[in-house]
């Protein structure tokens, strides 16, 4: 297992750093984000969703680089700003290995950084992202998405309630339903057979009840990962930099996940994949992040699958592809629910994204996570099955279907200012045998026929 080793410890510069308030880093922030865009050139075009510019790839990693050297990052528990040399983020990105193995035994894969339009199929990691689900289903959800043959790992949910109790941030109950997530997942994996699949993450709020989840024999593994979160923007704490020191020492993969806000700090796509691209180096700076999750949210339709927000996420991922060894995933979050059609169109549209800009995925935050037990195997299955036949595309090809995808669902999101529930997992599968209902495997199959003929060979 490669640890990833850091410079300087992010703790010691937590205390050393210069101090300044919140809101005056975000200021500072603001300014240096616009100037840089400016100084860049770096403009959208919409009709250019899925851009073929290696120039635009070049000059927004240059903007994000010199960003995380200008503003560097902030420690809220302390109020201090994270100053990095740039001798000290040359050997971060130095010292990433090209490549780590997720998962135990036969089930293990390598994930490994992948190119702008790269032949490889990228790995694609599931489950009820950034959803709450009730805990009398939460097994048969997690089996839902670990039984699907286009996953390759399997992330957890969140859970409201523990032995019907609701669950507090930062009380005792959190690490409870720590340890059950975990317990559940490994349950989930053996059901299916597939017992050394990965596991990404523990869905709980607070870092250090993730760390009671750590057990080799029914909880995450060396072989597994934990989401180590972003603060809105390039922010940290000393409780996320001690469950990532946590982590490192004992070789379990630190995921860093990213969540910019489009129309935030970096206001519109220009600035947000700035943003987003200088959180990556941010996590692997602080908390010797080996995978990174570029999971950015409109602030209207809690997605990253329109039009603007696809564009952030291929600019993003082509800069990653062309100047660094960093490996990311595309963290999908649609505004449609599941048992709706809509919602497999932005996953086909997320995962052609995706893949031909040099990304793996994770996701699907159905419906932007916001409603309890809506999230099922079957948009996950589309999205990983698009991803890994989309290696065949040029950018240009790739641009032109997402184009035709968007047609599908982007009139409804335009006028939309919320997420869409869709159906709930209780209504779209037999949850005694967990498969799907007619109505949903009619409707995949309905949509999956409209890909091939848009050209997505999943014949």
């Amino acid at each position: 297992m490669f640890v990833m080793t850091r410079t300087l410890s992010p703790g010691f510069k937590s205390e050393t750093g210069p101090y300044m308030e919140e809101r005056e880093f975000d200021k500072l922030l603001v300014r240096e984000v616009r100037s840089l865009v400016r100084s860049y050139g770096i403009s959208y075009d919409p009709d250019e969703v899925v851009p073929s510019d290696n120039t635009l790839a070049r000059d927004l990693w240059r903007a994000a680089y010199e960003l995380v050297l200008r503003v560097g990052g902030y420690n809220m528990s302390t109020k201090r700003r994270l100053v990095f040399e740039e001798w000290e983020v040359k050997a971060a990105l130095k010292n990433i290995p090209e490549r780590i193995v997720i998962g135990c035994g036969e089930h293990a894969r390598v994930m490994a950084h992948r190119g702008v339009e790269d032949p490889t199929e990228p790995l694609f990691e599931t489950g009820p992202t950034g959803t709450v689900v009730s805990e009398d289903i939460y097994l048969e959800t997690m089996i839902s998405f670990a039984q699907e043959d286009f996953i390759d790992a399997v992330g957890s949910g969140s859970l409201a309630t523990i032995n019907g109790l609701e669950i507090k941030t930062g009380s005792p109950l959190e690490v409870m339903a720590a340890t059950h997530i975990a317990a559940m997942n490994r349950e989930a994996l053996r059901k299916v057979g597939r017992e050394g699949m990965h596991i990404n993450d523990v869905a709980i709020t607070t870092p250090w009840a993730k760390m009671a989840a750590v057990n080799e024999g029914w909880g995450i593994r060396r072989c597994d990962s934990m989401l180590v979160a972003q603060m809105i923007e390039l922010k940290t704490s000393n409780e996320h930099l001690a469950l990532a020191e946590f982590m490192l020492r004992h070789g379990i993969v630190v995921s860093n996940l990213m969540t910019p806000i489009w129309g935030g700090y970096g206001g519109d796509s220009p600035g947000t994949a700035v943003i987003s691209l200088a959180e990556h180096i941010f996590g692997a700076l602080v908390y010797g992040a080996l995978k990174h999750f570029l999971s950015l949210t409109h602030y209207l339709t809690l997605n990253n699958t329109s039009r603007e927000t696809l564009w952030v996420i291929s600019t993003v991922g082509q800069a990653i592809a062309m100047n660094s060894k960093l490996i990311s995933l595309h963290d999908c979050y649609s505004t449609f629910g599941p048992g709706t059609k809509e919602i497999l169109y932005e996953s086909a549209a997320g995962a052609v994204t995706s893949s031909v800009s040099g990304l793996h995925g994770t996701g699907i935050g159905s419906a932007g996570g916001k409603y309890p037990d809506h999230e099922t195997g079957i948009e996950g299955r589309l999205y990983g099955e698009v991803a890994k036949h989309s290696v065949r595309f040029s950018r240009r090809d790739a641009n032109d279907i997402v184009k035709e995808i968007l047609k599908r669902y982007e009139g409804r999101l335009r006028k939309l200012r919320g997420a869409v529930p869709g159906k709930s997992i209780r209504e779209l599968y037999d949850l005694r045998s967990v498969r799907p209902s007619r109505e949903w495997l009619s409707m995949y199959s309905n949509v999956r026929k409209e890909l091939i003929d848009l050209g997505i060979p999943l014949d």
